[in-house]
């Protein structure tokens, strides 16, 4: 099998179960031995920043000589994006390896055989508990795949901490079959509405649902209702929280490629915090980052917690991949609006190419971003993803904005025209959901 098999096979299995709740990914779990348990896993959670928070405590605990695993989602180019170790992506071969096993363990496979006598991660699945049945098996989804695949590649891999991102929520996303030593929650705000819930302290029990008893939780603040609803939950489960206000980090100094910022908590305290970042919301993850560090570790030295944040660096989030040219895959209108005043403070002249899945509440995000004086939008849809159409997101946008919309089919004709179109001096910012970022990264590198 090749690593394009692979992806070809997964892609074509469900993203979403029979909502039938986690019993049946318990009984994969059975079967494979619970590598999970071998785990010592940092479980984080939220609707904006899960994957920056986990990027920028990957690198402070490799910096501090801990060897790592990541686990993140979605990828934007290759699904090995998704599983790291010491944030090196693994292998095709390691990828192939772990699907076999799990692929064979499927309702109508070869019931574990084929894998336990493979090469590669099948440690975790000695050949006697390989079933001879399905035995009441229903079929994984999507994530559930990815996530097994991770625990069966990582539990072979020494590794001193797993950071895992949840997929989906937290009370019910595969991820919280773990068993964390901490929980981190981050920014919370609208998104997945239809899934989690239409308020924010809906979405927030669903986020609070990763929080196990007597374990650590970290959570932000940001004064939205969503922080009370953890906190209950954490006392619940006699969980000692960590709080992290949004007021309490301090934007200091911004140059071209750098953000200063500072903390000032009851946990942590520093003035000289660096990152090596455009956008002016990574100050908050950043931070977030920080405390789970020094709660995970009490003695590390400040000097090794200021050089990771400083050696990180994560895909899509305010990326210039060419000059003046700016990906970020905020999907929601509350990471909207953090990245437009990320832009403003920038200040300087900006075009804007925009896509969006149907499934969002794109018109709030189009409400916000029609605030700021763009030179020219360009809208397009997302070739075999649920984009909505382009044509209704210029309408939405002619609501808001008196500036010249332009719209395309393929994400591939808008960007090559906005580039061809820019002005010299003038900046492009292409947003609005991770698959765009991804097809204009894949461009890039064509």
């Amino acid at each position: 099998m090749t690593i394009d098999e692979l992806e070809q096979e997964i892609s074509a299995v469900p993203r979403f179960g029979a909502g039938g709740g986690l019993s049946n990914l318990k009984k994969y779990l059975d079967i494979l031995g619970h590598p999970e348990n071998s785990l010592r896993v940092v479980h984080v959670a939220g609707t904006n920043g899960k994957g920056s928070v986990c990027a920028f405590l990957e690198s402070i605990l490799r910096t501090a000589g801990y060897r790592t695993a990541l686990f993140t989602s979605p990828h934007l180019i290759h699904m090995n994006e998704r599983f790291r170790v010491n944030f090196q992506m693994c292998s095709d071969e390691e990828l192939i390896a772990a699907w076999e096993q799990v692929k064979a363990l499927l309702p109508g496979g070869t019931a574990g055989r084929s894998a336990v006598e493979a090469d590669g991660p099948t440690a975790c699945a000695e050949r006697e508990n390989v079933p001879d049945s399905d035995a009441g098996r229903e079929p994984l989804t999507y994530f559930e795949i990815l996530f097994l695949m991770s625990l069966l590649i990582f539990s072979e891999k020494d590794v001193d901490y797993c950071i895992m991102e949840t997929g989906l929520g937290g009370r019910l996303d595969a991820t919280v079959l773990t068993r964390p030593v901490l929980s981190v929650i981050t920014s919370i705000s609208l998104d997945h509405t239809a899934i989690l819930g239409d308020t924010i302290e809906a979405i927030a029990a669903e986020k609070a649902g990763i929080i196990k008893n007597n374990v650590p939780v970290i959570a932000l603040d940001e004064d939205n209702g969503a922080f009370s609803v953890i906190r209950k939950e954490a006392e619940r489960k006699n969980s000692h929280i960590y709080r992290v206000r949004s007021e309490r980090i301090t934007f200091l100094k911004k140059t071209e490629n750098t953000i200063d910022f500072s903390i000032n908590s009851s946990y942590y305290k520093d003035s000289s915090l660096r990152i090596m970042d455009t956008a002016d919301y990574q100050i908050y993850n950043a931070a977030l980052a920080v405390i789970a560090a020094r709660v995970l570790l009490p003695d590390l030295p400040d000097a090794v917690i200021r050089e990771g944040l400083l050696a990180m660096r994560w895909e899509g989030r305010m990326e210039e991949v060419a000059s003046g040219v700016y990906v970020d895959g905020a999907h929601n209108p509350g990471a909207i609006t953090q990245l437009c005043r990320t832009v403003q403070r920038r200040g300087g002249r900006w075009s804007l190419l925009f896509a969006v899945c149907e499934d969002k509440d794109y018109s709030s995000m189009i409400r916000t971003l029609g605030r700021l004086p763009w030179q020219r939008i360009y809208i397009t849809e997302m070739e075999g993803t649920r984009g909505a159409g382009a044509e209704e997101i210029r309408r939405c946008f002619s609501q808001v904005t008196d500036v010249s919309c332009v719209t395309f089919r393929e994400a591939e004709e808008a960007f090559d025209v906005a580039l061809r179109e820019r002005e010299e001096g003038e900046r492009l910012l292409c947003v609005g959901s991770l698959y765009l970022v991804g097809e204009i990264k894949r461009r890039q590198q064509e």
